[in-house]
């Protein structure tokens, strides 16, 4: 049995390291909290990381909403993956900040303070100081098997128009 349990150890931490999103080219510079959907974190504290950033550099808040086990979210980060330019353009409006929902963990507590969401992934808009601005659900961003190149630069530069929050 002693055999058998270091290689199984071994090989749960490597899948588990694997699994998460933090290897997506489009998120790696990023902090902690925006890298994979961690159902160990704590959304209130990185919200809060979130917004004095936000307000540092003059951004708004986007909390995304999914999970490791989601494929549309899963999805997401490949199309940021392919999509540099519009990574970047994501990335130079918004703080990202991935909030777990699975079994383990849905993180209701801090969820109810925003309006129900139908699917994941999904998106909730913040100024720099944490105000809701808007609930969007990302099902309007798809194009067949993936996302709409257009539609989610269209998401993106909306936000880049409006003034950031003082």
């Amino acid at each position: 049995m002693k055999r058998l349990l270091l290689p199984l150890m071994l090989g749960t931490l490597l899948f588990n390291g694997a699994a998460r999103a933090d290897d997506h080219l489009w998120a790696r510079s990023l902090p902690d909290y925006s890298q994979g959907y961690d159902e160990t974190r704590d959304p209130a504290k990185d919200l809060a990381a979130a917004t004095t950033r936000a307000q540092q550099e003059g951004k708004k808040v986007l909390l995304l909403v999914g999970g490791e086990w989601c494929s549309w979210c899963q999805e997401m980060n490949r199309f940021l993956d392919r999509e540099p330019d519009l990574a970047s353009q994501l990335n130079r409006t918004f703080v990202v900040v991935k909030v777990n929902v699975s079994e383990q963990n849905k993180n209701e507590s801090f969820l109810k303070a925003y309006p129900e969401y139908l699917g994941v992934p999904h998106f909730y808009v913040l100024d720099a100081r944490g105000k809701l601005l808007e609930s969007f659900n990302t099902g309007l961003l798809e194009k067949e098997k993936s996302y709409d190149e257009a539609k989610f630069g269209k998401f993106i530069a909306f936000f880049q128009r409006q003034e950031v929050s003082s």
